[in-house]
């Protein structure tokens, strides 16, 4: 079962589950899986650059993904990445404790009869 340690680990976490899932959905470039995060989350999810690339390094290392570089024009090199099987099966393992996480968390929020208002 997940546990929630702190706001840098559930982030990171959720910055994982996101960019697995968005390669699950095709192969992409690092600002298009920015681009397509906040697009499909409805502007929700707004990722830096600057955090998105240690997490897709950390993925690259541990073999969830890999990456390929396609020339864009003459000059311009993109870095594809690509969701590897044990990368599937990971994010089935993510989904799975991200709703165990969030069924937990709104079972609290339904306990407390309030809806946080006082």
């Amino acid at each position: 079962m997940a546990k929630l340690n702190s706001s840098a680990n559930y982030q990171r976490g959720v910055a994982t589950l996101v960019i697995l899932a968005l390669l699950n959905q095709q192969d992409m470039y690092g600002y298009q899986l920015v681009q397509e995060a906040e697009r499909q989350s409805g502007g929700v999810l707004i990722m830096q650059e600057g955090s998105l690339y240690p997490v897709l390094y950390r993925l690259l290392d541990e073999g969830y993904i890999s990456d390929r570089k396609e020339l864009v024009g003459k000059r311009m090199t993109r870095i594809y990445y690509h969701l590897e099987p044990s990368g599937l099966e990971h994010l089935h393992n993510l989904i799975a404790d991200y709703r165990a996480v969030t069924g937990g968390v709104l079972r609290v929020i339904r306990e407390g009869g309030n809806n946080g208002e006082e």
